[in-house]
């Protein structure tokens, strides 16, 4: 009651100040004993109902005195990661001065120990996904309220904080949706001052964020910003990036590993909100350091960049421009390998997943000619200038791992300098670049061109590459190889236009060729030049003025299977893979014309190794021009080509040639061949050897509407056979004797050869022809010798020379062939005659008529004619029958007799004698006709030798023959 009575009796002050006092004290009870509890209790449903996961929060404080409050322990939970979100410790404070400033005015807001966490698992779902999910939810299940219109221009709240401030936080993100969980731990950091959402000065809003990664790399972002309109500016620097740890995260979406590799990056930039959104950023440097992308399984990197700096970048939004002033690319290394699921650098950057990386495959190419398009039509959205990019000490190294074992060849020492590169605006670009190709080709190159419209001119020059680098390739296709020879290219390029249409124009020399075939020698060549190279897709032409051969020594040889170069190259190949369904080009055919083919000094040989002994002939210091060569239809070629055959033997072809329509007039000679090189084929198809001889050829070759007329003069001087081979392919006819038939007293075999045929027949071959027209001479030389002999005897056939029947004395007729004979031998001095007698019917009667006109008149019988022109001879005829038949002489005529007397005794005169005439024949003995023939062989060699001049050893008697077909003499040759 005294309280009460003395509280009635204070003044309102003393009420006043007690009232104060009271509320003062239960606001401060309330601040540090009720309050927190409350916020704590509030703050935890209200998140674990917003976010439906389990939110800790340890302990709030709230100092009511210094209007600050602290929360300790605030986590909210995860399965995965344990927390989501938390943080150690949040202290704010509040100042009473806000209410005097018309702002919430914070003194300092300090966040410790916060730390963020995510995790993407399979099917690139993450962690707090159902937290999305949950909110989502509990929006759709509240009713709809008419939101209010925002005014136009509606002001930020007006907030500021004196220092903003987090210490020892991290960001963790954990990529968990490949076959290996990753995780990467930033360390952050940032201190803002003077915040104000309201102020311009520039003393506010300043503000740094600092991120540190795991392995030392450091975030730096300090800058300035303002609100209404909303402008930021600052500078953006990274040090010391492990690009180890990010690729980590990113591993399972490419088919690479980072092993090594640091990034830094620094900018200004500063951004403005009106009155129209623009962000500059000037003074951008990028750098990598020791950058490598190695591919799994592989010993070494596929990529490794020890050094890239690009500088001075600015990047304007609203102008849509970026400009790099400078780009410097220090020893780059790219090593590609050709395995055979293809080249690995292609694939390096898709998804280990096949089904993605085709869908990553067909995004890309669609991107790509829309950005080609873009660029071609100059209708890029951006304009990107490249003021200068520098390489130096590149290697670009390549493996063919589908070679066994795999090979390697390397581009070396490469510089390049590209300066103004212009994408989005017509300007002219250059370069200039030089490398090494396989370790010893010099090559250098420079260029100048617009993208838009397209227009490239170029030169390059390549020297002293060495071809042997690139055999294995070349072994992988077909049995050839590559054991020596250096490469030399001068070209100029040009490309433009939509298509893109390209020129070129080139020179090219190869030094020391050499290329084997199956390990045999196929080509050398000392050098092989070609000058005045003209190229045009436009047109489809290639233009060469001269290909020059120096030194050129090609072997072609036929194996002892009967495979020729082309064959066995062939068989030895691999197929093409090409598809040939529809890749064919529709467009017109390619026309190819070389002015002039020059040969100096060079050979072609050939080997047959199908006959024993084994044929080789050669082409020796063969030189000389083909000119006017074209694959246009109806162009001729001229030929003008001279050799020497084994190096001794002179060799030309000159004339016209055309591969379509097929037409050729050639004249080919060859003088003094030495035919003992054609043994293996004389034993094979004649069964000798060549003793000796030497051959000349001359030839004319017409071939015009698939028609072929040849005219060949062919001469063999001194040829002669010597030891007989055995073979089952040679002609069964007395082979020499044939040529000695056709060999002249000079030792000549003349042969003129005529062909003609229809090449379109396939029972035609022009091979074939020759050696069945020079087979079929020989061989009737040989088995008919007398009807080729028959020229040089006036056309007459000396094989039967005939006598008059019953005599062996040599008539005119008979001496006639018989000088005819002597004039062969004289002509054919390796020709021996051998001279049978024979004796035929008529010798017969001829023997018994001499001997019945012997027995009726002795020695004085005149012969029958002149006896029936005597009557005492007629008279002795028709007694001699008369007596021995004991028949009369007139039953021998049926007919009636002349009245004339003297006609009709010689009708019965001439009857007696045919009737007495047969039984006398069939009484001539052998051995009469024996020695008739005998005489008659004797007196043609005696006039031969005696009185013709012709060598008694040239003409030898053989034995006689009687009742043959020849009253006379039968002649056999011999050599």
């Amino acid at each position: 009651m005294k309280v009460l009575e003395t509280w009635k009796q204070s003044s309102w002050k003393i009420k006043t100040l007690v009232i104060l006092a009271v509320l003062y004290v239960l606001y401060v009870l309330l601040g540090f004993l009720v309050a927190p509890g409350l916020v704590r209790d509030n703050a935890r449903q209200a998140l674990a109902e917003l976010t439906g996961r389990d939110v800790q929060i340890n302990e709030v404080k709230i100092n009511p005195l210094a209007l600050s409050a602290t929360i300790n322990g605030f986590a909210i939970k995860d399965e995965q990661t344990e927390v989501l979100a938390a943080f150690d410790h949040l202290y704010v404070n509040f100042q009473v001065s806000s209410l005097f400033r018309w702002t919430w005015y914070f003194d300092q807001i300090a966040l410790d120990g916060l730390t963020l966490r995510a995790r993407r698992n399979p099917g690139s779902v993450f962690n707090f996904d159902d937290i999305l999910a949950h909110i989502e939810a509990q929006a759709e299940a509240e009713p709809d309220e008419e939101a209010p219109v925002a005014e136009q221009d509606a002001a930020l709240p007006s907030i500021a904080v004196g220092e903003l401030v987090l210490t020892n936080g991290d960001l963790r993100y954990t990529e968990a949706a490949g076959k290996t969980p990753h995780e990467l731990i930033l360390p952050i950091a940032f201190d803002v001052n003077n915040f104000s959402t309201v102020a311009k000065d520039k003393e506010s809003n300043d503000y740094a964020v600092r991120l540190e990664g795991p392995d030392g790399g450091v975030f730096d972002w300090a800058g300035h910003f303002e609100f209404t309109p909303f402008i930021a500016n600052g500078r953006l620097q990274v040090e010391r990036v492990d690009l180890v740890s990010l690729a980590k995260l990113g591993q399972d979406q490419v088919r690479f590993t980072v092993p090594s590799g640091e990034m830094d990056l620094e900018a200004q930039y500063e951004f403005t909100q009106h009155p129209e959104a623009k962000l500059l950023i000037e003074e951008g440097r990028l750098t990598l350091r020791n950058v490598s992308l190695l591919k799994p399984g592989q010993e070494s990197p596929s990529i490794r960049v020890p050094g890239v700096t690009v500088s001075g970048i600015g990047v304007d939004t609203l102008a849509q421009t970026v400009s790099i002033p400078e780009v410097e690319i220090s020893k780059p290394e790219i090593h590609a390998v050709l395995e055979e699921a293809g080249l690995d650098l292609a694939t390096l950057f898709l998804p280990p997943d096949e089904e993605k990386a085709e869908q990553v495959k067909e995004q890309v190419k669609e991107k790509a000619q829309q950005a080609a398009e873009r660029i071609v039509e100059a209708e890029t959205f951006w304009k990107v200038t490249l003021d200068k990019v520098g390489v130096n000490g590149s290697l670009l190294r390549f493996t063919d791992r589908t070679l066994s074992p795999a090979q390697t060849v390397e581009l070396s020492d490469g510089d390049l300098t590209l300066t103004n590169l212009v994408v989005g605006e017509e300007a002219p670009f250059q370069w200039q670049g030089s490398a090494k190709l396989a370790g010893e080709g010099a090559l250098s190159h420079s260029g100048e061109g617009k993208l838009a419209p397209l227009s490239i001119s170029s030169k390059a020059s390549l020297s002293d590459l060495p071809l042997a680098t690139f055999s294995p390739w070349l072994e992988k296709d077909m049995p050839l190889s590559l054991t020596a020879g250096t490469l030399g290219v001068d070209m100029n390029a040009q490309v433009s236009g939509d298509a893109p249409d390209a020129t070129v124009s080139a020179s090219a020399n190869i030094q020391g060729l050499n290329l084997l075939e199956g390990g045999r020698p196929l080509l050398k060549a000392n050098n092989a030049t070609l000058q005045g190279l003209s190229l045009s897709t436009a047109t489809r032409q290639v233009q060469i003025e001269e290909i020059g051969l120096t030194g050129l020594d090609m072997l072609h040889q036929i194996d002892n299977q009967g495979r020729d170069a082309a064959t066995r190259i062939d068989a030895g190949s691999t197929p093409s893979t090409a598809d040939s369904s529809g890749a064919a080009d529709s467009g017109k055919p390619w026309q190819v014309g070389i002015k002039r083919v020059r040969l100096v000094g060079s050979q072609v040989r050939h080997e047959d190794l199908t006959v024993s002994p084994n044929f080789r002939i050669g082409l020796y210091q063969l030189s000389g021009i083909v000119s006017n060569l074209n694959t246009r239809p109806g162009s001729r070629a001229n030929l003008d080509l001279k050799a020497q055959i084994d190096r001794y033997a002179p060799f030309s072809i000159k004339g016209v040639l055309a591969p379509e329509p097929l037409y050729s007039d050639l004249a080919i000679t060859l003088q003094n061949y030495e035919m003992t090189s054609l043994t293996p084929f004389t034993g094979l198809y004649l069964g000798y050897q060549v003793e000796k001889g030497q051959l000349g050829v001359e030839t004319d070759v017409n071939i015009e509407n698939n028609h072929l007329r040849s005219k060949s003069d062919i001469r063999a001087n001194q040829f002669y056979l010597g030891e007989k081979v055995e073979s089952d392919e040679a002609v069964k006819v007395p082979i020499k004797l044939g040529l000695s038939v056709l060999r002249s007293r000079s030792g000549e075999i003349h042969l003129p050869v005529k062909m003609s045929g229809e090449l379109d027949d396939p029972s035609f071959s022009v091979t074939g022809m020759i050696l069945k027209v020079l087979t079929n001479i020989v061989v009737k030389a040989a088995t008919a010798p007398f009807s080729v002999l028959a020229g040089l005897a006036g056309g007459e056939n000396l094989e039967r020379i005939q006598f008059e029947p019953g005599s062996a004395t040599a008539g005119a007729q008979t001496n006639d062939s018989l000088e005819a004979l002597a004039k062969v031998l004289d002509e054919k001095p390796d020709l021996r005659i051998g001279l049978i007698g024979t004796t035929n019917a008529a010798d017969r009667i001829a023997l018994a008529e001499q001997a019945l006109g012997s027995d009726l008149d002795g020695e004085d019988w005149p012969g029958i004619d002149m006896a029936l022109e005597e009557s005492s001879l007629r008279r002795k005829l028709k007694r001699r029958y008369e007596s021995s038949t004991d028949k009369d002489v007139e039953t021998l005529v049926s007919e009636p007799l002349p009245e004339d007397e003297n006609e009709a005794d010689r009708i019965l005169a001439k009857a007696a004698w045919d009737a007495m005439a047969p039984p006398m024949a069939e009484a001539i003995t052998t051995q009469q006709l024996v020695e008739l023939a005998r005489l008659r062989s004797e007196n043609a060699k005696a006039a031969l030798v005696q009185q013709l001049g012709v060598a008694q050893d040239r003409v030898y008697l053989n034995e006689s023959k009687v009742d043959g077909d020849v009253a006379g003499l039968t002649l056999t040759l011999a050599k």
